[in-house]
């Protein structure tokens, strides 16, 4: 079912030149209802003559047109300039039709502040419209004296001068292309969660996008995936491009991911993260010197970060090193402290001690607080128990990974924005 929602003006129903814009859709788009919005003057004029249903019924007699369903809504607004006020009057009446019908809205009759109101309810894409305008039938703007005194209007005289109730006369219909500005908003707000890094409440928003691709969907929901080390769709999705998924390098991922968390300014969080990624570091720093089979169990091929208590006791290098660390306990798991006094004994590269003795006091001074005491963790605070700022923090793990190229989910995010 159609339904047009029409205001009436002085232009309605017909004019000396020909249809008025009410009166002109229902002649082309043939609707199954009318609602015809009456402003108080307007009102008056359709209970003097009933001019507007009754041209409608002319029309119908004349060139078979359906007849549509008429209703009429009648206003008490006086200031009919006001388009605020009418946005109030009109939605409501139109979220009702648009909930059951496809709706015509003609935005040519009534007043500007009608016509505005009326637009500005299309552009915000909460309803379902489609807004007509009826261009004049001189193609141009009205002169005064192409509009009839509405207090002395002769309806059947002028029917008979109607030169477009001839079959074939021009349809002067436009489709209104409004920006919408309900799409527009989501879209600022997928932009401002992108950069804040939160994907998730992003990929949320972004399916709710009519104009969104489903590559962009893919893209906002694999940078949600990546950023929680799960790596089958962004292996997929970020293929061959300059942000690719690294699947060999999860402790490169593992960096990309807590520089986020310091970006977004969780700070107790990033510093909570640092532990893991300090032990990794440590292990592959010590392999030049120092093979993990040397002092690790293996099970079916893979490390079990325990002590290979047989082979430290076998080499008194090894066994003098670790005698701190309480190696016997062939469960225990190797501590940060042991690999970092393995660094110490074997490591001869000077930056990379230096860099994970710093690492090592921030991590051992900020881990106890951070995990046994429930309070503010304010970055100044972390930042004098580590007695390094958390940038520079970041900045060694980067150095120490060796192929890091910061700013990951930045580049992921210009990525996703180019594409919407």
């Amino acid at each position: 079912m159609t339904t047009l929602f029409s205001p009436v003006g002085t232009a309605d129903p017909i004019t000396q030149l020909g249809d008025g814009p009410l009166l002109h859709i229902i002649r082309h788009r043939k609707p199954d209802r009318v609602v015809l919005f009456l402003s108080p003057a307007m009102s008056v004029y359709q209970m003097q003559d009933s001019r507007y249903t009754k041209a409608i019924e002319l029309l119908v007699e004349a060139t078979g047109v359906p007849m549509p369903e008429i209703c009429l809504k009648e206003s008490e607004l006086e200031e009919v300039y006001r388009f605020d006020r009418y946005i109030e009057e009109f939605e409501p009446i139109l979220k009702q039709l648009s909930g059951e019908d496809s709706v015509l809205v003609n935005v040519s009759s009534g007043t500007a502040g009608m016509a505005q109101a009326l637009v500005a309810l299309g552009s915000f894409g909460r309803l379902n419209l489609e807004l007509l305008q009826v261009l004049t039938p001189k193609c141009g703007i009205n002169s005064r004296g192409d509009r009839e005194n509405p207090n002395k209007y002769d309806l059947d005289l002028l029917w008979e001068l109607d030169q477009e109730i001839e079959a074939g006369a021009e349809c002067r219909i436009v489709s209104v292309s409004t920006p919408n500005f309900s799409e527009q908003l989501i879209r600022e707000n997928v932009i401002t969660l992108l950069r804040g890094y939160e994907y998730e409440a992003a990929y949320k928003l972004v399916c709710q996008m009519g104009t969104s691709s489903e590559n962009v969907r893919k893209m906002v929901k694999a940078a949600a995936c990546r950023l929680n080390l799960d790596g089958n769709l962004p292996a997929e999705v970020f293929a061959k491009t300059e942000v690719s998924y690294k699947p060999n390098d999860r402790l490169l991922e593992y960096l990309y991911a807590m520089e986020v968390r310091l970006m977004q300014g969780h700070w107790a969080d990033f510093v909570r993260a640092l532990s893991p990624a300090l032990t990794e570091l440590m292990k592959r720093m010590l392999k030049p010197y120092l093979p993990e089979e040397k002092y690790t169990l293996f099970a079916h091929g893979e490390s079990t970060n325990r002590y290979n208590v047989g082979a430290i006791d076998a080499d008194s290098r090894l066994r003098d090193t670790l005698s701190w660390c309480h190696y016997e306990n062939k469960n225990a798991f190797i501590t940060n402290d042991a690999y970092y006094r393995l660094i110490r004994e074997y490591c001869e590269d000077v930056r990379v001690k230096d860099l994970i003795l710093q690492l090592r006091n921030a991590e051992k001074n900020c881990r106890n607080p951070l995990a046994h005491t429930l309070k503010a963790s304010p970055k100044a605070t972390l930042e004098k128990l580590c007695c390094m700022k958390l940038e520079d923090i970041m900045s060694a793990l980067f150095e120490l990974q060796g192929s890091a190229e910061p700013g990951l989910y930045d580049r992921i995010n210009q990525r996703i924005i180019g594409n919407m």
